[in-house]
């Protein structure tokens, strides 16, 4: 993708941070718009974290391996207002390899970020330590909303809390992946999606 339509689309979508011409020309060299296929692995596991992206086509998913080898899925992301970041902020802010794998659910587009880039600009340009809580923060927003999906007491409720906050959800991933991420048994969330 052409500079100018990156330059604009962190003009549109950072408009609340007000980047001066000085800045978006040096996050114009930390930036770059990258195509992924479906299956293809963004964020593997035992990998050190050095990338945000926001989602601007497509769907990804994040899943751990658990003790008894089996894949749940942890994260959907897809372009929203919340869902778009892809960010393993829990094992970045930790500071431990990553816990997960992130996977191209459908093919994508995805605007990345380098972290240790960005750090390096802080010293110039101190605003930019703002970008990182910038991001951090609608990820926080997403594991509340996320608590109350989970916490729920029956699988109805949760996949009625789901379809209200992420409908897209839905249409975007495979009924086994959307079970493994509210922690239901397939044949449970098949029965109960059939009559809600």
């Amino acid at each position: 993708m052409k500079k100018s339509a990156v330059n604009q689309y962190v003009i549109d979508k950072f408009s609340h941070f007000n980047l001066n011409e000085e800045e978006l020309f040096e996050l114009n060299k930390i930036l770059i718009f990258k195509r992924f296929r479906r299956k293809e692995i963004i964020l593997s596991y035992g990998e050190r974290v050095t990338t945000i992206a926001l989602i601007i086509e497509g769907a990804v998913y994040s899943s751990i391996l658990q003790p008894d080898g089996t894949t749940r899925i942890t994260s959907l992301h897809y372009p929203s207002s919340l869902g778009e970041i892809i960010f393993n902020f829990e094992d970045y802010l930790q500071d431990r390899p990553s816990k997960k794998d992130y996977r191209v659910q459908d093919d994508c587009l995805l605007l990345m970020l380098d972290i240790p880039a960005v750090k390096r600009l802080y010293e110039q340009f101190p605003r930019f330590y703002q970008l990182e809580l910038v991001i951090i923060q609608p990820n926080f927003v997403t594991a509340l909303k996320n608590i109350e999906i989970l916490q729920s007491k029956n699988a109805a409720d949760k996949i009625k809390l789901l379809k209200f906050h992420a409908p897209e959800v839905f249409k975007l991933f495979p009924y086994g992946h959307i079970a493994s991420y509210l922690g239901i048994h397939r044949n449970t969330f098949n029965n109960v999606i059939s009559i809600l």
